[in-house]
């Protein structure tokens, strides 16, 4: 609180200066009419008017808010202890008084009023200059009690110790006079020292103690020249001391009463304009409720606070949430209920951020899926509070989901142009697959006919080389266009890459050299292998259209690399061990306004019907998705360089994975075991057929399912195993398999199909299918899987 016009105060202290100059020159018998007979209860009005305005400084201080920042609390808590004391000393040993201690004279109240002036001048003299002890509060009031105790024996027993201070009929003594002139600049002092302090400080306090210790001063004046005490001017230098001292307790309610109470008022009121922002900000959040809930030792659970958005978000009411728990937690979907209440306990016992998400039920029947985050606190007695943000993430998850269909289509469209690109390649590698089984086939017969085994069985190597071939073209095809989810697992690239160039070489013109750079062949990363043949594919089909009809050459290569800071954050990595990818042609680049648009989709600087413009927002969606990276450097005229990085794997090289023990061995031979097996291409089952009875199983064909489930239904126990076609007209495989089983429970079966998908996978676990075998790979496996399946590996070992 800062103090007053400065001319204010310069008012009042002339006019106290004019004052006590008019009361010093007055005739001493001045109002001696008026004050005969009455100067001892006017003494004693005065005097008590003092000592409460003394006491309530006193009390004052002892309740003092802050007392370390307030340490002018200190000074006067324990000083005006001993002024209190000495006024009513004063008072009662006056002149007239009943004796108290001992008779009352005018020189024991001349020392109790002396001592009083004197702890006053000290205690205001500490205050100004900073020297108030920071100690507790009942020290300091027992020091100021040992003072007091002290001054009174003194005062009362020892006063022929102390210098005469009055004579009567002669009036005060020099020494009094004198002692009464050093109090009186002291206080002189002090006011001008105090006043300095308000100046410097604004301080309305200290400008109030400047002046007490004026009025202090100006009426020591008074008590310098009377001869007795009914004169006029010590009756008035009463009147200035009790003016002193009602400043000093406004002065002293100001810093320890008022300040701080206006500072609680404003304090009051940030609190109240800070919650209003909250309630505003919490109603006015469009998705999100704010919430606290308290969670007791006995597993109760009380909201404390809640947002007034709740019941836009949830369609609840505050009052009805504050009231009772379970209209927010009965909103809770009855699938989510298990799954949220273990988060909820393992945050509570370990103390962690409680995170998850669960569909609420509205009274209005929709259903909105919440996302729940809070943080725990711990009170006294065990209560924990958690601090929350509930937000309906509904529209989010939908536009999730509708953005990763859009991604998945955007993805498939370009697999079509990268398939179509490729399409010419794809029919000439067939071509060449077809003419030389064809050739092979033909010659192998008229070298039959010629009575030729030896060119006979290497025309038949031939076939099966070209077959193998084929298969393997196919797998390529399939593979890469195949519409399975995204499966992620860690994996050596270098198969990966291996296989996309060979189906690339097949498409690239004479005039275009693929050179394949591998620096680290066993480099490994957490990819989906399907993503990353796009990847390369859509990279160097990119590249060879670069490169123009003049041809050129288009490198690929891998490596492993230790990315730094310096060179992680541009790309958004961390640092530490990447796969690197790179594609670099020879070609004609770009500009740098190309350059930084190439990423976005649609954009393409080819001709219409040329191209869609997806290749690169597709990679650059894959690399991304891949926790990776992806950088271009190009010139006009220069070519174009794409480095691809993603993080290595902890356990550093995976070693690429060989063929299985199924198709490294040969299972044993049948031993008799009957084989229901169906199959409506007559080709396949003639081979297959021929091929079990070669080694040892008996073989019932059948071409339509109807037969089979006949079959089976004629005699349940007459198969031990069923190996049926998946795509047939009327009826599928498995719609073949769950016939039989509805007939005969637990028969084993396999399903073979031209296109195995993750899908089909699923469905044939679901319903209890043993294998599920790629009809190219029939003739290398199936053989085995059925030894697998009817003899597992610890029944082998016991007949062995």
């Amino acid at each position: 609180m800062t103090y007053a016009n400065p001319t204010k105060y310069g008012l009042v202290g002339l006019f106290a200066v004019l004052g006590i100059l008019a009361i010093i020159n007055a005739p001493a018998d001045t109002a001696s009419g008026f004050l005969s007979g009455r100067m001892l209860d006017l003494h004693l009005v005065l005097e008590l008017f003092a000592i409460v305005i003394a006491a309530l400084v006193v009390t004052v201080s002892w309740h003092t808010f802050d007392r370390q920042k307030d340490s002018s609390a200190n000074a006067l808590l324990a000083g005006f202890v001993v002024v209190m004391g000495c006024d009513l000393m004063h008072a009662l040993t006056y002149e007239g008084m009943p004796p108290f201690l001992t008779e009352s004279s005018t020189p024991q109240a001349i020392f109790f009023w002396l001592m009083g002036r004197s702890f006053e001048v000290l205690t205001l003299g500490a205050l100004a200059l900073g020297l108030a002890p920071h100690w507790s509060r009942s020290v300091l009031l027992g020091i100021g009690l040992v003072v007091l105790v002290a001054t009174i024996a003194v005062g009362s027993y020892g006063l022929d110790l102390f210098p005469t201070t009055f004579v009567p009929g002669v009036g005060v003594t020099p020494f009094k006079a004198g002692y009464e002139y050093v109090l009186t600049g002291l206080n002189g002092l002090l006011a001008l020292l105090l006043w300095h302090k308000a100046k410097r400080e604004r301080s309305r306090q200290h400008a109030l103690l400047a002046f007490s210790c004026l009025f202090m001063g100006l009426g020591g004046f008074a008590f310098t020249a009377y001869v007795t005490p009914s004169d006029f001017q010590n009756v008035v230098g009463h009147l200035y001391k009790v003016g002193a001292y009602a400043l000093l307790y406004r002065a002293t309610f100001i810093a320890s009463i008022q300040a701080p109470y206006a500072a609680l008022q404003a304090s009051e009121a940030l609190v109240r304009e800070s919650q209003a922002r909250m309630n505003t900000l919490g109603a006015n959040l469009p998705h999100s409720v704010l919430y606290q809930v308290v969670l007791e030792p006995d597993g109760h659970r009380r909201f404390t606070e809640v947002s007034d958005s709740v019941e836009r978000v949830c369609g609840v009411r505050v009052a009805d949430v504050l009231r009772d728990p379970v209209a927010m937690y009965g909103s809770i979907h009855p699938d989510d209920m298990a799954s949220l209440a273990a988060t909820e306990q393992r945050c509570t016992e370990t103390l962690q951020v409680f995170d998850c998400e669960a569909r609420f039920c509205r009274p209005d029947g929709s259903v909105r899926r919440m996302h729940m985050v809070s943080a725990p606190r711990v009170l006294d007695g065990g209560l924990i509070v958690w601090d929350g943000l509930l937000t309906d993430v509904t529209d989010r998850i939908e536009a999730q989901e509708a953005r990763r269909q859009l991604e998945q289509q955007l993805s498939e469209a370009q697999k079509l142009e990268s398939i179509g690109t490729l399409a010419s390649g794809i029919a000439h590698d067939f071509n060449n697959v077809l003419a030389a089984i064809l050739g092979n086939a033909h010659m192998a017969r008229e070298d039959l006919k010629g009575g030729n085994p030896a060119d006979v069985a290497l025309s038949l190597d031939q076939i099966i080389k070209a077959s193998d071939r084929a298969r393997n073209l196919v797998d390529r095809i399939l593979s890469f266009s195949r519409r399975d989810a995204a499966r992620r697992q860690v994996q050596p690239l270098l198969p990966m890459l291996s296989e996309s160039l060979s189906l690339l070489r097949s498409t690239l013109p004479a005039g275009v050299q693929l050179i394949e750079c591998i620096d680290n062949p066993e480099a490994s990363a957490e990819i989906d292998r399907t993503q990353f043949e796009q990847v390369l594919l859509n990279l160097c089909t990119n590249a060879w259209h670069a490169l123009g009809d003049q041809g050129g050459r288009i490198e690929v290569g891998l490596d492993t690399v230790v990315l730094g800071a310096a060179a992680a954050m541009p790309l958004g990595l961390l640092p530490g061990r990447h796969v690197h990818l790179w594609v670099q042609d020879n070609g004609s680049g770009m500009d740098d306004q190309v350059r930084q648009r190439i990423f976005e989709p649609f954009f393409t600087t080819k001709p219409v019907g040329k191209g869609t413009g997806l290749g690169l927002s597709v990679v650059h969606g894959i690399v991304r998705s891949h926790d990776g990276a992806i950088g271009v450097h190009s010139q006009p005229g220069q070519g174009t360089r794409f480095d691809i990085f993603i993080p290595a794997p902890p356990g550093g090289v995976v070693p690429a994975t060989g063929p299985g023990a199924a198709a490294q061995c040969d299972a044993g031979r049948g031993q008799g075991e009957r084989v229901l097996l169906v199959e409506d291409d007559l080709l396949m089952s003639a081979m297959l057929e021929k091929l079990l009875v070669r080694r040892g199983y008996r073989v019932s064909h059948h071409s339509e399912p109807e037969q089979a489930m006949a079959a089976v239904r004629a005699d349940p126990q007459a198969f031990d195993i069923v190996v049926t076609d998946y795509n047939m007209p009327q009826h599928s495989g498995l719609d073949v398999i769950t016939a039989i089983r509805r007939l005969r429970p637990g028969l084993p079966t396999i399903l073979v199909s031209g296109y195995v998908s993750d899908e089909l996978r699923a469905r044939a676990a679901a319903q209890g299918v043993h294998h599920v075998l790629e009809k190219a790979r029939a003739l290398d496996e199936l053989v085995n899987l059925l030894a697998d399946t009817l003899r597992p590996a610890g029944a082998q070992v016991a007949e062995a």
